[in-house]
């Protein structure tokens, strides 16, 4: 733990890396849980239009194919399934409709984290130039 008290503001550069290995492990375990399948829950609205024969796309949920559904529609594409009563980690799996996609709690973490890289080694500079600027008399 000493070795981390002599880094400067570890912490803002922990932060996002900690975020980001969370959500690469919440969609981990769901992909393992459901034998490397990530199960999306969609209406049956939804299934009616991806699954027809008449599929001309007016709803481009996670960009399929027109030949996404088979097995009486249980495959989106080549990871993706419908979440059915036989899916498990459903609440970390796709649940959460934003715009023309379906995303996970660890979509989320992923998409915070990558944010917060973006930003973490600037904060991390001016914090430490900060600190070394206050110790120069």
């Amino acid at each position: 733990m000493s070795a981390l008290r002599k880094f400067p503001y570890w912490y803002v550069i922990a932060i996002p890396a900690l975020l980001y290995t969370m959500g690469a492990a919440s969609n981990q375990a769901v992909l393992i849980a459901n034998h490397a399948k990530f199960p999306v829950m969609i209406s049956e609205v939804q299934k009616e239009i991806m699954c027809s024969s008449k599929h001309i796309a007016p709803m481009r949920l996670l960009q399929i194919p027109d030949a996404s559904c088979v097995n009486d529609g249980q495959f989106i594409d080549e990871t993706h399934s419908i979440m059915g009563p036989n899916s498990r980690l459903k609440p970390l799996a796709d649940i959460f409709p934003v715009g023309d996609g379906t995303y996970s709690i660890g979509d989320g973490l992923l998409f915070l984290a990558e944010w917060m890289f973006v930003f973490a080694p600037f904060v991390w500079l001016a914090l430490t130039i900060k600190k070394l600027a206050s110790l120069i008399p």
